[in-house]
């Protein structure tokens, strides 16, 4: 019996080039009907007959022509309008798009007074208005608002006789109805934002039977529900107002240069680092001197809590805790973890191979099926990550500065995944519990030396050579790895809190035995990050450095490969480069720098082509770290092989050849006067 060829129905069939413009091609194959009229022995005789479409997409073009492809009534491509309003501001500003888009608009309606009415321009506004609104919003005055209705109100007084919906009187009594929205609710709440780690609530639901307590309350006095519940009360809410655009690449890594960037997704971090440092505090400041059974008790208590957390679906919170007992101040006392009963030992290391660090989207996803009536909170550091990768490895204009609008549709299905969880997260509905809040609020904040000296006070270190059966656990990735690195001897803020695996000091490690070598391979994320690694950020600010340290995953399930008939849509699939492996001669590296004072590990990601010399490199991170005006001769370039360990790059060298690629694609900039000031008993430097 032969076996029958399925081809695919969807072929890539190259590019086509125009003035200021480059389509995807893109052959589908259809079948064509049959006809109605024909004989019942033509149609048994007859076989399939298939007919090619020539489907274009596009994929770059200057911003004029992205504008007209908005507005031509001839355009059939799929979601281009929501593409183009959830990445437009990476390419141009508000009131910039308002004024192109009216003025497009005009120039068409005085060639064609007969097609105003029908003009896409209104359905454009109204899918803005309705779903995109955020984009509008600016206190106090809201120019790009006021613009907008400005523009609507002129062209409704035009073509006011029109009675088809949307038409411009509608639309502009939609903007105006925004507007005080947005005034009602300033006034409201006068000087609220995203960074409110509470969501206001009127405190009227009744609490948990095992939370009757004193002002002295402990987290032994509330059930693990209630703390699992609330956790997940205030991560929804946060989840809930994050703005998708505010996740993209380009923004996050602005957040530090331009005020009031990225505020929603800042207050996601700083929850998540608060629940951290909160989980750490609840076992290293006890108002008596607790025993290691007394500890064990607690960290029995946020296994429990982080099972709840997982029943609820609150990865965010999940992912946190799991982050706080692998951290080295609380993993490190090993009296307390002998004292931990099996049946939570069990669970617990059910919980970090459920969500290992290395396929933490793919096995969320997998969870999130299981129930999809369910409101998920999702880790959103998994989401910055990818996003952050994509605007590392894709350029953002192409052929003579074009604006690429394909990284724009790979961008798009990540920030699409965003808003179905947000739909998903806002149907919960969890009672306030206002005593488990005012505990988990009161908690005191620790840097991650203070976590460490108090550990060590519980439990004085032991010889680092001596025997031990014990093995890290995955460690899941902290969302602080996001961000930019602050002085680890000074309290940081709030959405700078990071708990961190490795130190500054190398004595933070004496305790802590290094497992044998692991590998950490990249994992898929739906069709837009099918070669993107989630293992690496852009910006680091606690990035460890070696592989095999507790802070990566060195268990637990290996990602699962997408099969190829799970990419969407026409969409060329090209590879990315990737951090920690070489694919057609590039990859992702990331570089610190080291300056010479406590500046932190601030990692940065660059993409490294094997045409890279040592000095093109050397320039490219100090541009990235916005160090333009240094001189890259100052510069050695060394790949960070271990702690103690490097491997020194000649400045002639080509480092994508010259690399280790058995150790992390970790490098790191120091200046030459600093290297050679440096004790050589502290550092190994292997020269080539």
């Amino acid at each position: 019996m032969k076996e029958r060829h399925r081809q695919n129905p969807v072929q890539e069939w190259g590019e086509e080039v125009e003035d200021g413009a480059v389509y995807g091609v893109t052959l589908r194959r259809e079948p064509v009907a049959s006809d109605p009229n024909a004989g019942v022995t033509d149609q048994c005789c007859a076989f399939v007959q298939y007919r090619t479409c020539k489907v274009r997409r596009l994929k770059a073009a200057t911003l004029d022509l992205l504008v007209n492809h908005l507005l031509d009534p001839s355009s059939s491509e799929q979601d281009y309008s929501r593409i183009f309003l959830s990445t437009y501001r990476t390419f141009t500003c508000t009131s910039a798009l308002i004024e192109l888009l009216f003025h497009r608009d005009g120039a068409v309606s005085d060639l064609d007074n007969s097609g105003f009415c029908s003009s896409p321009l209104l359905t454009f506004v109204q899918t803005w208005l309705d779903e995109f609104s955020e984009d509008l919003r600016d206190p106090p005055q809201h120019p790009a608002l006021r613009l907008l209705l400005d523009h609507l109100s002129i062209s409704a007084a035009v073509h006011g006789h029109v009675c088809s919906q949307p038409n411009y009187c509608s639309l502009a009594g939609r903007a105006e109805e925004l507007l005080r929205s947005f005034q009602t609710e300033a006034e409201r709440i006068p000087g609220s934002g995203s960074a409110d780690l509470e969501p206001h609530a009127d405190g009227s639901a009744d609490e948990d039977s095992g939370c009757e307590s004193s002002d002295q309350s402990g987290l032994m006095d509330f059930s693990a529900c209630a703390v699992a519940e609330q956790l997940t009360r205030t991560d929804a809410a946060l989840f809930v107002r994050v703005v998708p655009y505010q996740c993209l690449g380009c923004v996050w890594s602005q957040r530090d240069k331009k005020e009031n960037m990225s505020s929603t997704i800042r207050a996601t971090v700083a929850q998540f680092n608060a629940v951290t440092n909160r989980v750490i505090a609840s076992l290293l400041c006890q108002p008596a001197d607790p025993g290691p059974a007394q500890r064990a008790r607690l960290i029995e208590k946020w296994v429990r809590v982080a099972q709840e957390c997982r029943r609820l679906k609150n990865f965010s919170s999940l992912r946190a805790i799991l982050s706080a007992l692998q951290s080295n101040a609380v993993y490190r006392m090993r009296k307390t973890w002998a004292s931990v009963s099996r049946d939570s030992l069990a669970t617990f290391d059910h919980l970090c191979e459920t969500f290992p660090d290395e396929n933490c989207v793919l096995t969320e996803r997998e969870l999130l099926l299981e129930s999809p009536s369910g409101g998920p909170v999702p880790y959103l550091g998994t989401y910055l990550t990818v996003l952050t990768m994509l605007d590392t490895a894709l350029p953002d204009a192409v052929q003579g500065g074009l604006i690429n609008f394909e990284k724009r549709r790979r961008e798009f299905e990540v920030l699409s995944q965003i808003r179905v969880l947000q739909a998903s997260c806002s149907r919960y509905s969890l009672a306030h519990r206002p005593r488990v809040a005012a505990w988990l609020q009161g908690q005191a904040l620790l840097t991650d030396q203070e976590s460490y000296e108090l550990s060590k006070q519980l439990e004085p270190p032991v010889d680092s050579c001596s025997p031990s059966g014990w093995k890290h656990r995955s460690l899941t990735k902290k969302l602080s790895s996001l961000l930019t690195a602050g002085d680890g001897a000074k309290k940081v803020p709030a959405d700078q809190i990071s708990v961190s695996s490795s130190g500054s000091s190398g004595s933070e490690m004496e305790d802590v035995p290094l497992s044998s070598a692991c590998s950490i391979r990249p994992q898929s994320f739906h069709s837009s990050c099918s070669n993107v690694s989630s293992c690496a950020s852009s910006s680091s600010s606690d990035s460890p450095l070696d592989p095999c340290s507790p802070a990566w995953s060195c268990g637990g399930a290996r990602p699962k490969p997408v099969p190829a008939s799970h990419h969407k849509r026409s969409v060329s699939m090209t590879a990315l480069p990737v951090y920690n492996r070489q694919v057609a001669d590039s990859c992702v590296v990331r570089v610190n720098v080291d300056l010479g004072h406590n500046n932190g590990n601030m990692y940065k990601s660059i993409v490294l082509t094997s045409q890279d010399k040592a000095a093109q490199v050397i320039q490219r991170s100090l541009e990235k770290h916005h160090l333009e005006h240094m001189q890259w001769e100052e510069f050695s370039l060394a790949q960070v092989i271990s702690p103690d360990r490097e491997l020194l790059i000649p400045e002639k060298a080509n480092v994508f050849y010259a690399m280790s690629t058995a150790a992390n694609f970790d490098f790191v900039l120091r200046h030459k006067k600093l290297r050679a000031a440096s004790s050589p008993g502290r550092r190994s430097t292997q020269q080539l």
